[in-house]
């Protein structure tokens, strides 16, 4: 086992559902300023989690082993993001049942009674002809 990810990031993405042994990790050369260091030294590190669809890149740091705690830093806040939008829709699509469900205040239905009234009086208004 590598020491790659540290354990505390490790844990993180277990209690995400994540299995570390599915992340791919490749490292390639950064794009950029840098000069003779980003064209020789592969310091950009890229994860790829399949099941999730997830790509992570990372080469705003001088050295691989930097860019390497940070993507795989990126990749669980990525994930817990992810985690975190799931739930409130979840949350969202059940307090939009439960209010679409629930009864209408007494209120509001005398206001429908008294709109129907008034409508049906002004219909009635229009239906009666010329008085002869």
């Amino acid at each position: 086992m590598s020491a790659f990810p540290p354990e505390f990031i490790r844990a993180h993405l277990l209690a995400l559902g994540c299995d570390p042994a599915r992340v791919e990790e490749s490292f390639i050369h950064s794009g950029g300023a840098g000069g003779q260091n980003v064209n020789k030294v592969a310091t950009c590190v890229q994860l790829r989690y399949p099941p999730r669809n997830l790509l992570v890149k990372m080469q705003e740091h001088r050295t691989q082993a930097t860019n390497r705690l940070a993507a795989w830093k990126l990749l669980a806040a990525q994930l817990q993001k992810a985690r975190d939008e799931e739930a409130r829709a979840r949350r969202a699509a059940r307090e939009l049942k439960r209010r679409q469900n629930a009864p209408r205040p007494r209120g509001i239905k005398k206001q429908f009674v008294e709109l129907k009234r008034r409508r049906a009086k002004t219909r009635a208004a229009r239906s009666v002809g010329p008085e002869e």
